[in-house]
């Protein structure tokens, strides 16, 4: 062991490895989990003034079997790109130590310390309170057709230990525009959404929140909606291990005020009905895989035939050494679309998706393999022509 050099492998991909590489050259990295002698697996939850905390987990293999650390480092909001990858680095750097001073590197390892400053919990005129504003637009063109989309929303939030206030304030509007040789087709759509969420935890374990929810779309049929929600979460493991395990069984019931723009296939202008959403969470992150699946059910007390199911999956998984099988999926089974308009659509309609159509079922699946081989390190880095 005297000329080795210790090997390792990070699980995350939006990393800029180049980068890493660069700065941390006195490793070799390897293309495969196995093959290493440190696995490091990277996860990530936002905080409550807007930024992130990253989770740097160190799983010794090999030589090292039965050593692990746990680092964490967090962003603020307003931090560049440049500045979480050089935080992430600095993590990597000290999580690395105490594993190269185990190899023939460390009789050359030397660790400084800065001058200690006294850290003061700092003054918050805001007391918590955060706000965003986003507006974003999208135009596209040619001779024959153009699009023009906006999208604005407004965001005012609260985090703290044990409870939350969340607000969301969205608005979108579309004007797609198609040139024919004897005719100009439109296609224009609209949509605004608002929610007030406060959620309390009661303990490690259990959470409550409630909801308040205004909501209309052109293209659902929907002049408005509004309503009112009450739910209780329970999480099979601490909160606390949210970044890398977490199993999560939801109930909630809620009334909802509907308005529509046209008659319904139900013959309805409005309505008011009696909802339950019951929902089951699975979020995983171990150096075997990641597994994130969701199965939500719900129904309307007036008739318990118009329901929905949806179950969402993104699973991606190590078969073999170098053979990973990934699925990202959805599947809904759909039996509660009041909103429907009861007039025949026109082709136009159906074409250009002015409105949403009947359907009892909605799906999407990806399904890929893939397997890498040849050498084991993957050390250099060369920018040429990227």
């Amino acid at each position: 062991m005297n000329d080795y050099v210790l090997r390792i492998f990070i699980d995350y991909e939006e990393c800029d490895m180049d980068y890493i590489k660069a700065e941390i050259p006195y490793v070799n990295y390897v293309i495969e989990r196995r093959d290493a002698d440190v696995y490091i697996l990277i996860t990530k939850q936002p905080t409550a003034g807007g930024g992130t905390e990253y989770t740097l987990v160190f799983i010794g293999q090999k030589l090292f079997t039965g050593m692990s650390d746990t680092l964490r480092y967090n962003t603020l909001a307003t931090d560049s790109d440049d500045t979480i990858r050089r935080g992430i680095v600095k993590k990597l750097k000290a999580g690395l130590v105490r594993y190269i001073s185990r190899t023939p590197l460390g009789e050359r390892l030397s660790i400084d310390l800065l001058e200690e400053k006294a850290v003061s919990k700092p003054y918050d005129r805001w007391h918590n309170w955060i706000f965003g504003i986003d507006v974003y637009t999208y135009v596209q063109g040619q001779q024959k057709y153009n699009f023009n989309n906006i999208n604005t929303s407004l965001s005012i939030k609260k985090v703290l230990e044990n409870w939350k206030w969340l607000n969301n304030f969205n608005y979108y509007y579309r004007y797609n525009v198609y040139k024919l040789e004897d005719t100009i087709l439109i296609n224009e759509s609209k949509s605004f959404s608002g929610m007030t969420n406060p959620v309390i935890g009661i303990s490690d374990y259990f959470s409550i929140c409630g909801y308040g929810s205004f909501y209309s779309s052109s293209y659902e049929n929907i002049y408005l909606s509004s309503g009112i929600a009450l739910a209780i979460e329970y999480n099979i493991y601490p909160y606390s291990q949210s970044t890398s395990r977490k199993l999560t069984f939801q109930y909630e019931v809620g009334y909802i005020y509907f308005e529509y723009y046209e008659l319904t296939i139900f013959d309805k202008l409005k309505e008011r009905l009696v909802k339950e959403t019951g929902s089951v969470n699975a979020y995983i992150r171990q150096p075997w895989g990641s597994v994130n699946l969701s199965l939500r059910g719900s129904h309307y007390f007036h008739d318990f035939k118009k329901n929905r199911l949806t179950l969402n999956t993104d699973i991606s998984l190590p078969i073999l050494k170098r053979l990973s099988f990934k699925i990202f999926s959805y599947v809904a089974m759909i039996h509660d679309q009041l909103s429907l308009p009861k007039r025949q659509l026109t082709e136009e309609e159906i074409i250009l998706q002015k409105k949403l159509l009947a359907t009892q079922y909605s799906y999407f699946i990806s399904i890929g393999i893939s397997y890498t081989f040849g050498s084991i390190y993957s050390n250099i880095v060369n920018p040429r022509f990227e």
